[in-house]
């Protein structure tokens, strides 16, 4: 649902409230602006759903429970990528991607973390749920690159039960906390995912380490966001972030790369995955979504990568 404009104090938002002619109109609209989709395939009076939101300077926390739904995230209809943690206390829920691999099944009572990057299509039944919802802005410092899967289990975490237990004590007692004890919970709780999102970085290879790593985590988080953008060079990404453009060579040279090859490296394997993914793209579609120029450069830098041509590589691998 939309964001609370006042800071650390619960808000409510239950469809009993609205019209049952409205309702689906109400949830779509809210949902919208973060890219995701819902299906209206059930009758007004069928539709429940109670969200209840408490929102901090670095973090938001959601409490939802709700009937049988199906969403949908468009990453070209967000303006950004969304990370968040979630804990299933009630209900089913299953996430399917575009690739076979990119599927999973939310356990009941397990503490996830969520990266909405791609095309997922959640199913949920009878759903009663918790979330802690990060600023991406401030994920991107930390949490580098991509997540294989939808979701990833920090049950063996050791700050798995904390985090557990904060959240539900937001879920149970929000309503009756003051400003001064949900800030508290809500901004340690932001500090607990902090840390755990760097544990996982380092475990998934995501994060590099050294003097000007913060620099080089920083950029090619930025990258990631912004590869599509044919006008991408070192000069904007140190404007963007506010490091000299010296700083910014160094920190790429700390890691045997160059900034440009690490924009060229990241939209050849976004590309790859157009190809793989959406056979029926013309190849130089593809190649301007990635933030190539023209499709003889996109071309001849794909087959230095990959050994093959484009088209060679989707008849071969797409689909599979």
């Amino acid at each position: 649902m939309s964001r609370p404009t006042e800071l650390y104090v619960q808000h409510l938002l239950d469809v009993d409230d609205i019209p049952a002619e409205n309702r689906y109109l109400e949830i779509a609209k809210n949902l919208e602006c973060y890219g995701i989709t819902v299906a209206d395939d059930r009758r007004p009076e069928e539709i429940v759903a109670r969200h209840k939101t408490i929102s901090g300077i670095n973090c938001d926390f959601c409490s939802a429970t709700g009937s049988r739904n199906i969403t949908t995230f468009d990453p070209h209809k967000s303006p950004k990528p969304s990370l968040y943690f979630s804990v299933l206390l009630e209900g089913d829920q299953s996430i399917r991607g575009v690739k076979k691999s990119a599927h999973a099944r939310v356990s009941q009572g397990t503490l996830n973390v969520h990266q909405r990057n791609d095309y997922y299509t959640y199913e949920s039944n009878d759903v009663n749920q918790v979330y802690l919802i990060p600023d991406i802005e401030i994920v991107n410092g930390i949490f580098n690159g991509r997540l294989t899967n939808p979701t990833v289990s920090l049950e063996n975490h050791p700050l798995m039960p904390f985090m557990k237990s904060h959240m539900l004590l937001l879920h149970q007692q929000g309503a009756l906390l003051n400003v001064k004890q949900a800030s508290v919970i809500l901004d340690g709780l932001h500090n607990m995912a902090m840390l755990m999102l760097t544990d996982v970085a380092k475990e998934k290879g995501l994060i590099s380490s050294g003097a000007l790593s913060h620099i080089y985590n920083a950029a090619r988080s930025w990258i990631e966001q912004n590869y599509h953008l044919q006008a991408l060079n070192p000069d904007q990404i140190s404007t963007v972030l506010r490091y000299s453009r010296s700083s910014l060579d160094r920190a790429f040279k700390e890691q045997g790369t160059t900034v440009m090859a690490t924009i060229k490296d990241l939209r050849l394997t976004k590309a790859k995955a157009l190809l793989e993914n959406h056979p029926h793209l013309r190849i130089d579609r593809v190649a301007w979504e990635c933030g190539f120029s023209n499709q003889f450069i996109f071309s001849k830098n794909f087959r230095e990568k990959y050994h093959m041509p484009p088209k060679v590589w989707r008849d071969n691998f797409g689909g599979t």
